[in-house]
């Protein structure tokens, strides 16, 4: 008897061995091997690939397609034009001797029965980000200030660090400029080791392996309020003999010093005799 077999829409995959078994009376019979091998157009394995590169410095891209059938050969193009006029038996690996812009690479394999183009793979040039930009408050306080940004466009090479300037408004000592670094991401910075009731101007750079932005343009923020740092000043105590009373003098501080409002003072006095404090708070005006 004959026997006979077919496979529908052959594709790559079905290249291999074959054999036919038949089992006879129990016992199974195997026929020699056949090869089956489907020749097509070539089929790529490896294409160029999208890449960000350093200007001017050498890279390499690779092209790699099989048949059968064989040979395959390799023309490469860049911006659509044909580099290599001889082909590469593939695979083929292009040297390029480096890029001050961006460009687009691809290749074409070819054999006896046609050809085949790769995807198209851009590569580009690494430069210097964009400035930061949308710099935002998040929350203040007595000696420090949050903000956030929105980091520029990073041309290609991902961005390590940024770099916060602050500088007050209205200058009240001889440092003129304070620079924090901080890693990246979070785009966000707690700017520490400020004054109270301070208005300070800010900006933001950032930078990646090729170099550092431009700065956002500068903003205005305040801190707020902070305690007094310098206490009362001169306090005397005096006693008055006809009302049988204490008198408590003193001088207010430096309104530099005050940092903010004053809303009166807190006094603190004990008995000779007594081991316990008693306090009294009100906003009396010094005497």
């Amino acid at each position: 008897s004959v026997l006979s077999g077919s496979i529908l829409a052959a594709q790559r995959s079905d290249n291999g061995s074959y054999v036919c078994k038949l089992n006879i009376s129990g016992t199974e019979v195997v026929s020699d091997q056949i090869l089956v091998q489907l020749e097509g157009l070539p089929h790529f394995i490896r294409q160029p690939e999208k890449l960000n590169v350093t200007k001017n410095s050498p890279f390499n891209l690779t092209c790699q397609a099989v048949g059968p059938p064989e040979p395959v050969e390799i023309y490469w193009f860049r911006n659509n034009v044909q580099l290599n006029e001889k082909p590469h038996i593939s695979p083929s690996v292009l040297t390029v001797p480096g890029l001050d812009e961006t460009t687009l690479f691809s290749c074409e394999a070819h054999n006896s029965k046609g050809l085949t183009a790769s995807n198209p793979a851009q590569v580009n040039v690494k430069g210097i980000p964009s400035a930061p930009t949308s710099v935002h408050i998040l929350n203040q306080s007595a000696h420090a200030i949050m903000i956030s940004w929105v980091p520029g466009f990073d041309m290609f090479s991902s961005l390590n660090s940024c770099s916060v300037q602050v500088k007050e408004a209205v200058p009240r000592s001889n440092v003129s400029l304070l620079v924090f670094d901080t890693l990246v991401p979070p785009h966000m910075y707690p700017i520490q080791q400020l004054e109270p009731m301070a208005d300070y101007n800010i900006r933001v750079s950032c930078r990646n392996e090729v170099g550092q932005s431009e700065f956002s343009p500068w903003i205005t923020a305040s801190t707020t309020e902070g305690a007094p740092t310098t206490p009362p000043l001169n306090v005397t105590v005096s006693f008055n003999e006809s009302s049988s009373s204490v008198e408590i003098r003193w001088v207010k501080p430096p309104l530099g010093r005050i940092h903010g409002e004053l809303q009166g003072y807190h006094i603190w006095y004990r008995w000779q005799n007594s081991k316990g404090l008693v306090s009294h708070w009100g906003s009396w005006e010094e005497w």
